[in-house]
């Protein structure tokens, strides 16, 4: 996070991952915003685990993308912004995230390559956690994951 401080970025909004609401409004940047982060990692920690930089078109281009049919896993692909993929969707949970591969499976989350170190998905509202996973932790594993990591967003004017 010093980095990200050493080059201007502030922080605008962090949620803990067991955040029980919708972050929704506070993710949006503010509007002089010119560069967005967007991260992961554990709570009170000065590293990061995963994060990757846009700009607000990039990173909240809000899309309906192919969901789960019934028992039927879809899949399909996010956004490609510079050497990642993105995807803001505007169905269930509207979930957010990004990955080095462009292939998602949206339950709500990303689903998707549950060993795949490179994802990371979270809901923007309803209710339940936040932070569904940071790499290959997510809320499913029998860890304290939900208390232990956070979502994180810094903006450059």
């Amino acid at each position: 996070m010093e980095t990200l401080k050493s080059h201007k970025f502030v922080e605008y909004f962090s949620a803990e991952a067991s955040f029980n609401g919708s972050i929704k409004h506070g993710i949006q940047p503010p509007k002089d915003a010119k560069l967005i982060f967007m991260g992961g990692g554990i709570i009170g920690s000065e590293a990061i685990k995963m994060g990757v930089f846009g700009t607000i078109e990039e990173l909240f281009d809000q899309r309906e993308y192919l969901r789960y049919q019934g028992t039927k896993a879809c899949r399909t692909e996010a956004k490609r912004v510079r050497n990642y993929y993105s995807y803001y969707d505007s169905g269930t949970g509207q979930p957010i995230g990004f990955s080095k591969r462009p292939e998602i499976a949206l339950h709500n989350v990303d689903i998707s390559g549950r060993n795949d170190q490179s994802k990371l998905s979270a809901f923007t509202t309803g209710s339940g956690c936040t932070l569904s996973r940071c790499g290959t932790l997510n809320w499913e594993n029998p860890t304290d994951f939900k208390d232990t990591f956070q979502i994180v967003f810094y903006y450059r004017i």
